[in-house]
């Protein structure tokens, strides 16, 4: 799905019924991690993450960046998140910036971030690359 060998246009769909991996609140990550599947982080990742599907628990916490078809943040992230949908639950602090086709956000969300909306034709991959043209344009 995000490798350069593979077609950016079809992302892998999202099986809601598949066994998540779950990293548990006693693992530490430090370096990068990429996934076809789905994680639940009740951890921490320090590092940046490639993923079909993220769900960071109210004990998980990523210092880096995400890159993934479906984010929901229940815990922290420190660090920029591209991605087609993306959750903020009332538990979540996210500091960094959020690209996104759809958002959601609930009440006490602690955010402090630049958030913004692309086009909904954009993939993930497009989504992190105009993420990067902006910054050398802006």
């Amino acid at each position: 799905m995000f490798s350069k060998n593979k077609d950016h246009n079809k992302p892998a769909p999202i099986d809601k019924n598949a066994t998540p991996s779950i990293i548990g609140t006693d693992v530490v990550i430090q370096g990068n991690v990429s996934s076809q599947g789905l994680i639940q982080l009740d951890g921490k990742i320090e590092g940046e993450i490639s993923i079909n599907s993220l769900t960071v628990g109210e004990k998980g916490w990523i210092d880096g960046a995400i890159e993934a078809q479906e984010v929901t943040v229940k815990g922290k992230v420190t660090g920029s998140i591209s991605a087609i949908n993306v959750i903020l639950e009332k538990t979540a602090y996210v500091k960094g910036d959020i690209r996104h086709k759809t958002i959601s956000i609930e009440t006490g969300a602690n955010i402090d971030a630049s958030i913004k909306q692309v086009s909904e034709d954009m993939n993930v991959t497009e989504i992190k690359s105009k993420k990067s043209s902006d910054k050398k344009t802006g």
